[in-house]
């Protein structure tokens, strides 16, 4: 008895195709623009700041972070330039990628062994955790149907590629 129940349930909640289609494509797409602006505000600050992005070489330096002249310069514009991609959904999966290793550099150096929860210092890697985690998530999905790629997919490749 208790089989048919929660197959009955079961039923009830399933949405069918088209539903489960529009709820993921919007998903993706909250997470793209959420994403993206708090990627282009962090890229702006750095790139806009008295000294631009050049300004941070000596704190990268200081945080062990290899090649600090290069690598202050491409977390900055690709948080800037990487966000403005994810708000259009183009190249998403490579632009997740290099945003996903900026916030890997942010967890192995900047804050190891900070914790999760922002601290009373300020310090805390939960935002680095975070927007690691959404890069990653954008990696394995790609921007889905409402985006750039999304449009080239379905007039080059048939909607069979979404990212």
């Amino acid at each position: 008895m208790t089989d048919q129940k929660t197959t009955s349930l079961i039923s009830r909640l399933d949405l069918g195709e088209g539903a489960r289609r529009f709820g993921s494509d919007a998903g993706l797409l909250v997470l793209r623009v959420a994403v993206g602006i708090v990627f282009i505000a962090h890229g702006w600050g750095d790139a806009t700041q008295p000294g631009d992005a050049g300004a941070n070489v000596e704190n990268y330096r200081g945080a062990g972070i290899p090649l600090p002249e290069v690598t202050a310069y491409f977390g900055a514009y690709m948080q800037l330039l990487g966000g403005v991609a994810l708000l259009v959904g183009v190249v998403t999966r490579l632009v997740a990628l290099g945003l996903a290793a900026v916030m890997a550099g942010a967890l192995i150096w900047v804050h190891p062994g900070e914790p999760i929860v922002l601290a009373q210092d300020g310090s805390g890697s939960g935002f680095a955790f975070i927007m690691f985690s959404a890069s990653l998530a954008l990696i394995g999905t790609g921007a889905g149907r409402w985006s750039v790629d999304g449009a080239l997919a379905s007039r080059y490749l048939g909607g069979r590629a979404t990212g």
